[in-house]
């Protein structure tokens, strides 16, 4: 061993008892890892069997004043000792914040300081400046009032576009985010292809007198704020565009779907999708597997009982007159497609008779809209409305797939519809 000579003494509880300016004792630590180095058995068996093994650091420990002792820095670090901290007492006169906060420039580290305010702790950080901000202020505005005008412009140029999305069942809400789509879109196509061309620039240019003096920073921040800001400026000028489509697509104050109100149990509803007259059989197919597949199932949005297909014309004198003048009189009859069905929470015990026609639509004969007729059998009337808007507009997005469908598709609901027919319709 080496030989020590003992100089003095000190009293170990006022060691442990006196804390340092970060609010620790100040006798050395010891980390779990430090202790034991060794893996135990099991350790050892999950390794030799190809499991992983995760490590666990623990919080540190300081040793107790009792078995603490001071030898000169030389000593410690000659015995293989490290460096762990450092006091500074300053002279009066030095100003403690410039100090600390040029070693933490210079080194990196943290640093305490105490004074009579209290301790303080700098710590060195990455901080992001901007300058010139208000310079690219009018630039912005320009831009905006550039994209707000053709957006504007490219909506009253769609009108008959939007006419076609309106016909085809989308809501205004879903019209005005095609036009959000759209533009999104366009700004990061925009962003990408600006992107590269400034980095194609830089690479044919660099070694010109144009450039000359110029560094390119390709990786610089300002570049992914820039994409940014271009991208936050188109998605600002297309609010107004898309919310002047949204009121093109339907010119009315109600823009949403609200349930008519109801006649004691009953609600009827005329859903705004409208058909040409020899497409009835398809869409009645498509519905008619719809509903099919919905039956017997504790799960989704409803579940259904018996599907049945009525044939029966309530128009009767506009009815005559059709089937008067057309060559084939299956085009007119008034289907009715019956099912029971169960709304969903199915604890609530919602159960209602559901009846779909195709009926000659009231502002033009010559389409069929679909009308809807429910009955209550079951339930609490408010939650039953309320569940009903979910139900209709789960139905409404399927007419929006059903329209969707090619021509194969039509003609093969068309057959199913036919053959479902023959069977269950009267004779």
């Amino acid at each position: 061993g080496t030989p020590f000579e003992v100089i003095g003494t000190f009293p170990g509880a006022v060691l442990d008892t006196t804390m340092d300016l970060n609010g620790e004792p100040l006798t050395p630590v010891t980390f779990p890892r430090d202790q034991s180095g060794e893996l135990s058995d099991i350790e050892q068996e999950a390794i030799e069997s190809g499991e992983d093994i995760r490590s666990f650091q623990g919080r540190y420990t300081h040793i107790p004043a009792s078995v603490t002792g001071f030898v000169p820095a030389d000593t410690l670090l000659a015995m293989g000792g490290s460096l762990k901290n450092v006091a500074v007492s300053p002279e009066s006169d030095t100003d403690i914040n410039e100090v600390a906060a040029q070693l933490v420039d210079r080194f990196g580290l943290a640093i305490f300081t105490g004074d009579q305010d209290g301790v303080w702790l700098y710590n060195l950080s990455d901080t992001i400046a901007y300058s010139g901000v208000p310079n690219i202020i009018i630039p912005l505005l320009i831009s905006i009032l550039i994209v707000l005008n053709t957006m504007i412009s490219s909506v009253y140029e769609r009108k008959n576009e939007i006419g076609i999305y309106t016909s085809v069942g989308l809501a205004p809400s879903h019209v005005g985010f095609l036009f959000v789509a759209e533009a999104m879109a366009l700004a990061v196509i925009s962003v990408v292809l600006g992107y590269l061309l400034a980095q194609v620039s830089a690479a044919l240019l660099s070694d010109t007198s144009f450039w000359e003096g110029i560094t390119v920073n390709y990786s610089s921040t300002a570049g992914v704020a820039a994409m940014v800001l271009v991208i936050a400026v188109v998605l600002i000028s297309v609010i107004y565009p898309s919310r002047v489509a949204a009121r093109i697509a339907i010119p009315d104050v109600n823009r949403s779907f609200e349930l008519p109100d109801t006649d004691g149990n009953s609600l009827q509803v005329y859903l705004p999708f409208f058909m040409k007259h020899a497409e009835y059989k398809s869409i009645g197919g498509f519905l008619y597997n719809y509903f099919v597949g919905h039956q017997d199932i504790s799960h989704g949005r409803f579940s259904t009982g018996q599907v049945d297909l009525v044939y029966s014309c309530e128009n009767v004198a506009e009815i005559q007159q059709r089937i008067t003048e057309s060559q084939d009189h299956e085009d007119y009859h008034c289907v009715h497609l019956q099912a029971r069905v169960w709304l969903a929470p199915f604890d609530f015990g919602i159960m209602q008779l559901v009846d779909i026609q195709f009926y000659p639509a009231r502002d033009n004969p010559a389409f069929l809209e679909v009308k809807m007729t429910i009955h209550r059998e079951s339930g609490e009337e408010s939650q039953w409305r309320r569940i009903n808007k979910i139900f209709i507009h789960q139905l409404r997005k399927q007419l929006l797939i059903w329209r969707s469908m090619d021509h194969l598709t039509h003609a093969q609901l068309s057959n199913d519809f036919q053959s479902v027919s023959d069977t269950l319709a009267p004779a």
